[in-house]
């Protein structure tokens, strides 16, 4: 994809998850960025996420992309079918992308007033093909604090971290000419641990910094409505490992499934305990978490089977 005279220095894809409330607030940070390279703002969306376009008036220089139909309205309120939406909306704005710089994060994250500015920073200082940065919380509540430590809690401040194995796909940023040359992997689902794991088989770097820092502000969402989503979300990443595994690897990684949420859980408590913050949130969260790791890895035990019994082929 050649680059014109004309191409900004900054692409900023925005992921849609919850719609036009979190996606006018994540835009309304970018629109005050201080000290911001040049930059474009794409925002993919379909039909099952219609109201967005009535944002346009509201932010002009706002690329809002309608990318039509995706999926049956009906099969959206299964979140395995939304993961799908999900990656399809990033890689239409993959492909629309026009940066030597290639960010995305989601609409319910807001990006802090220096973000831009300190992504492009990073990128001129390291060579690492793959920059994501910090993550925190802004919600009160008990079951969001479990799911952001389940989701989140190895990329919160304080974190600087060279060669990373995991970069979130809500605050990252990709140079062009790496992401390009995994392209047949993202062009028509961006599915992040297998563009970032290729990369690195490449020979490219990922690193993690503090200094490009979003607050996650997901809205309130109820018990089951957040265990449907950790079985399907656990599926879909068991599903992606289990594609990259030889079979004994997929037999050894199913056999753990269920010693893996109470070492994660061990985990997550010393990280919080090693990092000084966030404790007390921990001990109230622990009770929503541990259950939630629980569905997590039932649904990656089920990509897991999906992967080795060739029905993952299917479920695309």
């Amino acid at each position: 994809m050649a680059k014109t005279s004309t191409s900004p220095e900054l692409s900023i894809i925005i992921t849609v998850v919850e719609g036009s409330r979190a996606l006018s607030r994540c835009l309304e940070a970018l629109a005050q960025q201080t000290g911001p390279p040049s930059m474009e703002v794409i925002v993919p969306y379909d039909e099952t996420v219609s109201e967005v376009a009535s944002l346009a008036q509201r932010f002009p220089s706002v690329v809002l992309m309608n990318l039509g139909s995706l999926a049956d309205k009906k099969s959206v309120s299964n979140e395995f079918t939304q993961h799908i939406l999900f990656d399809r909306r990033r890689a239409a704005g993959l492909r629309a992308a026009k940066g030597n710089l290639i960010a995305m994060i989601e609409d319910r994250v807001q990006p802090r007033a220096d973000w831009a500015a300190s992504m492009r920073d990073l990128h001129k200082s390291h060579a690492d093909a793959v920059i994501g940065g910090a993550i925190d919380n802004g919600a009160d509540d008990p079951l969001r604090w479990a799911v952001f430590f389940a989701d989140f809690g190895r990329f919160q401040p304080p974190i600087e971290q060279e060669d990373a194995e995991y970069v979130s796909d809500i605050n990252i940023c990709y140079k062009r000419e790496a992401l390009e040359s995994v392209r047949n992997l993202w062009e028509n689902r961006y599915q992040e641990p297998k563009v970032n794991w290729a990369l690195r088989r490449h020979g490219h770097k990922l690193r993690i910094s503090e200094k490009a820092l979003v607050v996650q502000e997901r809205a309130k969402i109820g018990l089951w409505s957040l265990i449907k989503e950790r079985f399907h979300w656990g599926r879909t990443f068991g599903r992606i490992r289990g594609q990259e595994a030889s079979r004994s690897k997929l037999l050894v990684f199913a056999l753990a499934c269920p010693l893996l949420p109470y070492v994660l859980f061990v985990r997550h408590f010393r990280r919080q305990l090693g990092k000084r913050r966030h404790v007390a949130e921990y001990i109230k969260a622990s009770p929503a978490l541990l259950l939630l790791l629980h569905w997590w890895f039932l649904g990656e035990f089920v990509g897991y089977c999906d992967a080795a019994f060739g029905t993952a082929s299917r479920l695309r």
